[in-house]
């Protein structure tokens, strides 16, 4: 690395100030989402966007100007996003289950939209880290409204579960625990959220120099794992804090004068495990909801039922699902499923009409999106809930999986990358480069119980994974050749 410059600087590399106030807007916007399926599909299903989906393109744009004025040098999108891409627009070629309709929601607007294109437009719209880390106190502050809206529905009265039919975004008095959510329609979309945004909060309050926004992410991530009323999201939360926590051991050095670590790096990893486990451990099972219960419910493959006034155990929701992935990937049954399902997958789109011919008897398929409220977990899908491992393997087979993972690495080892080169004078990089890793560690990990590619937490996703790539090509190059005029 160029020893002479520093990421944080000089001024003349700024990210101007129309371009900053642009990407302001829309990252400010992007964790909002809205179910415009009922005014625009005939079959009335759901059909959830962003302002990402809307203002993504003016930031390609701007880039596509520089790209043709030879502004660009290091244009090219990571090739694990770009390969995960193209394998879900070929899937049109072999679908077996889904409908066009089905394919595009799931090819163009989660793959293609926000794992190569919007992470494409983050990684090369921010050209200095100082503005990338005013950018992420932008998304920090809008998400924290709609944490604030959740603790408001956490510390209301349990309401009772909606009746069934009614799917909506629910704001009345009594909340059920599954409408703890804040402006997403059901706790799985938060969670997404919580397992990016806590351990980015974790990084920040680890190594930022301003002692205000030190305060605002450790209050950020508390109330994040305290509202978070899905078990996949706060492990997944859980999990990015300790990589943060890690990174910070393996990779120590002193920070810059006023930042955060000014006892060293392993005491402040040691306090930011200790933060956690007090958390975990001593206020969660205080907490009115008993979130431990619910947590465990939510993660757990057997759930306690009291029927006819006998309690037993019956599979939950999440096994049922699982049971009938993997008896479609098992299966010899060739039409219409491709003969080697487990080279091709049944197609972008497919997984639940694919996984619904394959439930047995012992696993029967839990009801519609529909279904009573009360019944989720056990014999309902909590919408939103679908694993995007197990929704990769059924609709885009090992190749897919494969390519998934890449991206994963790729985002997570451009990060570790990018702080083990920084120097401590590299402030805001470096708090900026921990934050990410800690996303994509918690975006990895999620992806197990569902997906951080929804409308809202797909801005996230974007956003730490271009910022991961951004630095570490800064880090690699040195500050004279990251800046762009």
């Amino acid at each position: 690395m160029n020893q002479s410059a520093s990421l944080d600087g000089p001024p003349a590399g700024a990210m101007p100030a129309w371009r900053f106030g642009l990407a302001a807007v829309v990252v400010a916007l992007m964790p909002l989402s809205f179910n415009l399926g009922p005014y625009l599909l005939a079959d009335k299903k759901p059909l959830y966007l962003s302002p990402l989906d809307v203002l993504l393109p003016l930031l390609i744009l701007v880039l596509l100007a520089d790209l043709a004025k030879g502004r660009l040098r290091d244009w090219a999108p990571p090739a694990a996003n770009l390969c995960w891409a193209v394998l879900a627009l070929a899937s049109l070629g072999w679908l077996s289950y889904s409908t066009r309709a089905e394919w595009a929601r799931s090819a163009l607007l989660q793959t293609t939209l926000v794992v190569l294109f919007a992470v494409w437009a983050f990684r090369l719209v921010v050209t200095d880290a100082r503005a990338g880390r005013r950018l992420a106190l932008v998304l920090g502050a809008s998400c924290a409204l709609c944490l604030l809206y959740a603790l408001y529905q956490y510390v209301q009265p349990r309401g009772e579960p909606l009746p069934p039919g009614e799917t909506d975004r629910y704001f009345g008095g009594g909340v059920t625990d599954v409408r703890v959510a804040g402006w997403y329609p059901y706790r799985a979309v938060l969670a997404a959220q919580i397992a990016m945004l806590v351990p980015a909060a974790a990084a920040f309050a680890a190594l930022d120099s301003d002692p205000v926004v030190r305060v605002g992410a450790w209050a950020f991530a508390a109330v994040g794992l305290c509202v978070c009323l899905s078990g996949g999201g706060v492990l997944a939360a859980g999990a990015g804090v300790l990589a943060v926590a890690v990174v910070l051991w393996v990779f120590r050095r002193e920070d810059a004068p006023g930042g955060a670590s000014t006892w060293g790096p392993r005491r402040t990893a040691a306090l930011v495990v200790a933060a956690l486990l007090l958390v975990a451990v001593v206020v969660l099972p205080r907490l009115p909801r008993r979130n431990p219960a619910v947590l465990g419910r939510t993660l757990s493959p057997w759930i306690e039922v009291e029927e006819d006034g006998r309690k037993q155990q019956v599979p939950s929701a999440r096994l049922r699902r699982f049971q009938a992935a993997w008896n479609l990937l098992v299966s010899k049954e060739t039409l219409p499923l491709p003969k080697d399902r487990w080279a091709t997958g049944v197609g972008a789109g497919g997984y639940q009409s694919a996984t619904n011919q394959f439930y047995a008897s012992e696993y029967p398929k839990p009801g519609a999106n529909i279904f009573d409220e009360k019944e989720f977990d056990t014999k309902g899908n909590e919408p939103l809930t679908f694993s995007l491992l197990e929704t990769t393997a059924v609709e885009l087979g090992l190749p897919g999986v494969v390519l998934m993972l890449c991206t994963f690495l790729t985002w997570i080892a451009a990060a570790a990358g990018a702080f083990a080169r920084l120097e401590p004078r590299d402030a805001s990089a470096r708090a900026l480069a921990l934050a990410a890793l800690g996303a994509g560690v918690g975006a990895l990990v999620y992806s197990v119980f569902g997906s951080p590619l929804l409308r809202g937490p797909g801005g996230s996703f974007a956003f730490w994974m271009g910022l991961a790539l951004a630095l570490n090509a800064w880090s690699r190059a040195g500050r004279a050749e990251a800046a762009r005029p």
